[in-house]
């Protein structure tokens, strides 16, 4: 219930309460027309306060002070019985506004009541005064009458200050210690009525949904596909729970439990792109568990006749004459091929074997100078490329120097590959926001986005030479050191692999 209506229930009850009481103890004959006129004025600050102003604002209470202050002017004045009908005003005061505004009540009341009490008693002509009152007392009397009330009155505003005071500050705690737990969680809670009008939400749900939640909209209303169907038939009571995906974002919705006494329903939204992601990665790793298995065997039943049909290549004697250079060619072929058959052996085995980690620690420039070296060995450099260090600073990392060195050549052959033609190829490691990234650029070929998500998988090459073994296992010595691996290319622009630790 908003302050505006509360503030509007409370007078209401107080007002009827005294209207009642006055026509109660009204002394027969009277006229209640000072009353009607009052109730009526009453009725239409009511409703301007509850329809037009929707605000409470301390000018309200300071009117509702009036208000008690005329009804006890024609109940008696000094003598009415009704002048505790302050008091509730003034802890109102204090409970709807601010502390300071109640002692300003209090004030008016005792300004108020010193004006009704000192001079309007004896005054108002009997007629006026509703009720029978006793004979009017000395003003001696009737300045402790009015003592004692001014001290009440700002007795009351004290202490219901204090009391709002220190109930504010005990729910704005337990408000804060509530909000900040359910904005901390990663999952988005939406809560809905019996028609589907959110009454709450948090901001992981409005991010969740990529729209704002405000309480008293209809959630299918602002809801965006793909998320309005599942949610649909989840509030409907078809499903409890659904999966769905949203881009490259895949979400789990489902209904938690009932609101209200089951005139309302809590939906909760999970994010479980990376928990399918890793479930993804978990899957992948037992098939090529399996897969490594198998291929160990399958490689060394493949490799002893492999090697047989070599050596009995080789032994091949002399050719008669005239079929020389045929069998020549064919025995060429039959080497070349073992030979080839033998590299894919040897690949696989390197990509299904198990390694042990020797970590230790190493300098990544002299780490990049010793594989700078190799790689202009290498069979794919050419003079038209340039090999750079760019590590920036005095950098140690914690790694196994052997695997790491086999990474980067690896990466490092495959972008002279791509260079055929000359460019740049630069290797570097930089600090940024407490990690440390390692990368290598290059000013090659580069590689279509469509082809991203393959170039780590088994088998999947663009080049003429190789069997496509060569990235899944830069990947495995990646993942052996707890490290991730990304990449970034363009047709035609050239690619940079960043390995983050």
């Amino acid at each position: 219930m908003s302050q505006t209506k509360r503030y509007c229930l409370y007078r209401a009850i107080l007002f009827i309460l005294l209207f009642s009481l006055i026509c109660v103890f009204r002394e027969r004959g009277k006229s209640v027309l000072p009353l009607l006129v009052l109730f009526f004025v009453f009725i239409i600050d009511e409703v301007f306060v509850l329809f037009i102003q929707r605000k409470v604002k301390l000018y309200n209470l300071l009117l509702d002070i009036t208000y008690i202050s005329f009804l006890i002017v024609f109940t008696g004045s000094a003598l009415s019985p009704f002048v505790s009908f302050y008091l509730p005003l003034i802890v109102l005061s204090a409970y709807l506004l601010f502390p300071v505004d109640s002692f300003i009540v209090s004030g008016y009341s005792i300004l108020s009541f010193g004006l009704v009490s000192l001079f309007f008693t004896e005054k108002i002509p009997t007629g006026l005064i509703l009720i029978s009152l006793p004979e009017f007392p000395p003003l001696d009397i009737v300045l402790i009458e009015f003592v004692v009330y001014s001290f009440v009155f700002i007795f009351t505003a004290a202490v219901s200050s204090l009391i709002v005071q220190v109930l504010r500050e005990q729910l704005t705690r337990v408000k804060v210690d509530i909000s900040d737990i359910v904005e901390a969680i990663d999952y988005g809670i939406v809560t809905v009525d019996e028609g589907g009008r959110i009454v709450w939400s948090n901001s992981k749900s409005s991010n969740f949904l990529g729209v704002p939640l405000f309480p008293g909209n209809v959630l299918l209303d602002v809801t965006r596909v793909p998320f309005k169907e599942p949610i649909e038939r989840i509030l409907m009571g078809e499903e409890k729970q659904l999966e769905l995906e949203s881009g490259d974002k895949v979400f789990m919705v489902r209904r938690s439990s009932s609101l209200l006494d089951g005139k309302g329903t809590i939906l909760m939204i999970n994010d479980k792109t990376e928990e399918k992601e890793i479930e993804r990665k978990m899957q992948m790793r037992d098939k090529l568990v399996t897969l490594g298995n198998f291929a160990a065997n399958l490689a060394h039943e493949v490799r002893n006749p492999v090697s047989s049909i070599r050596a009995s290549a080789e032994l091949i004697g002399p050719c008669p004459e005239g079929k020389k250079d045929k069998n020549e060619k064919l025995k060429e072929v039959i080497i070349k091929e073992s030979d080839r058959l033998d590299y894919l052996v040897e690949s696989f085995l390197d990509f299904t074997k198990s390694f042990d980690l020797k970590n230790k620690e190493i300098g990544v420039s002299k780490l990049i100078e010793d594989v700078i070296v190799e790689l202009k060995q290498s069979k794919f450099f050419n003079k038209n490329i340039k090999l750079s260090n760019e590590v920036s600073g005095d950098i140690s990392i914690k790694g196994d120097y052997n695997l790491l060195k086999s990474v980067f050549l690896n990466l490092g052959s495959n972008s002279l590959k791509a260079m055929s033609n000359g460019g740049n190829l630069a290797f570097g490691a930089k600090k940024d926001k407490g990690s440390t990234i390692l990368f290598i650029k290059d000013d090659g070929c580069g590689i279509q986005k469509r082809d991203l998500n393959k170039i780590f998988s088994p088998f999947y090459t663009h080049f003429k030479e190789g069997f496509g073994f060569g990235l899944p296992i830069v990947k495995k010595i990646i993942e052996l050191h707890n490290w991730d691996i990304d990449v970034e290319s363009a047709l035609g622009e050239g690619t940079e692999v960043r390995i983050i630790l």
